[in-house]
């Protein structure tokens, strides 16, 4: 069994944990009351604490979906593994746990950088 911590896991993992970095260096300087939720026309109609959970479970949905692709390596494994290919192919599970990774953390920052008004 081929070792779990090669690059792209831990290239993942830092991605995944940018939003609570940056949430721990925001959380001062951010309002009370951060908006957690957007109409269509761009206007926040929800707001909530900023010490709530579901500011943490922003924060944090990079890392459950770094968590949740990280169970799922072994199988993107195999199934790239069954077809003939380059080094790419092979490469590829990993390339798609960073991928994951930076898009749900570009989520979590977007999601800070609103809440703090810049």
């Amino acid at each position: 069994m081929r070792n779990r911590l090669n690059i792209f896991n831990v290239l993942s993992f830092l991605v995944s944990a940018l939003p609570f970095v940056i949430y721990l260096f925001m959380y001062p300087t951010m309002p009370r009351k951060v908006a957690i939720h957007y109409g269509f026309n761009g206007v926040a109609d929800r707001f909530v604490d900023k010490s709530s959970p579901e500011v943490w479970l922003l924060c944090g949905l990079s890392l459950i979906s770094f968590m949740i692709m990280l169970l799922l390596q072994p199988i993107l494994r195999r199934r790239f593994k069954s077809q003939e290919g380059s080094e790419m192919l092979k490469s590829l599970p990993g390339l798609i746990i960073v991928l994951i990774s930076v898009v749900f953390s570009t989520i979590g920052m977007c999601f800070l950088l609103n809440a703090s008004g810049m």
